[in-house]
């Protein structure tokens, strides 16, 4: 995690915190910041079986399994919210797990998502099995331009034969 997410979240529950001594004292803001976690516990407990039984429900036919995901994701999102200690992430925790805004917040994260796998795609190769046989790969350096790789393919044939290739990189573009 960012240490600047840290120090922000540490910054923004404290000076909450302190505004309630100020302006409720001591024993209103305990009683409060104590209120909300356990309200944020019961709410995070019936929002999950609420979203673990609708993922669990067979889908109709043809449908995505893109809402399922996205509620998924922001469940995770409110769920460390509401568990982290103090009131402003409670209360952001909990606005999470309501409906309209989960609605409004699903093609952002499909977005997110979308973006993080295509990122992650240009930087993967896909090494499988063969109807003949198995694929070995191998990672190898090729020391040509920073962070540039080069996977050995390695396919070994039931009848003993054994084929390598080493694909040559794609060219890279300065931006």
């Amino acid at each position: 995690m960012k240490p600047w997410i840290v120090v922000g979240y540490l910054a923004v529950e404290i000076a909450a915190f302190w505004a309630m001594v100020h302006f409720l004292g001591w024993g209103w803001a305990i009683l409060i910041t104590i209120a909300a976690s356990a309200i944020g516990f019961a709410v995070l407990g019936r929002r999950a079986r609420e979203i673990f039984s609708a993922a669990r429900a067979p889908q109709p036919e043809g449908a995505s399994p893109g809402r399922t995901l996205t509620d998924s994701a922001l469940f995770a999102g409110a769920a460390l919210l509401t568990i982290l200690p103090g009131i402003v992430s409670t209360v952001l925790g909990l606005i999470l797990l309501a409906g309209p805004v989960r609605r409004r917040l699903r093609p952002v994260v499909a977005m997110a998502a979308t973006r993080r796998a295509s990122l992650l795609a240009e930087r993967v190769t896909i090494v499988g099995m063969t109807p003949r046989g198995y694929v070995d790969g191998d990672v190898v350096d090729d020391g040509r331009a920073e962070g540039s790789v080069v996977v050995d393919t390695t396919i070994r044939n039931p009848d003993g034969t054994i084929y390598v290739d080493r694909p040559a990189l794609p060219p890279t573009f300065d931006r």
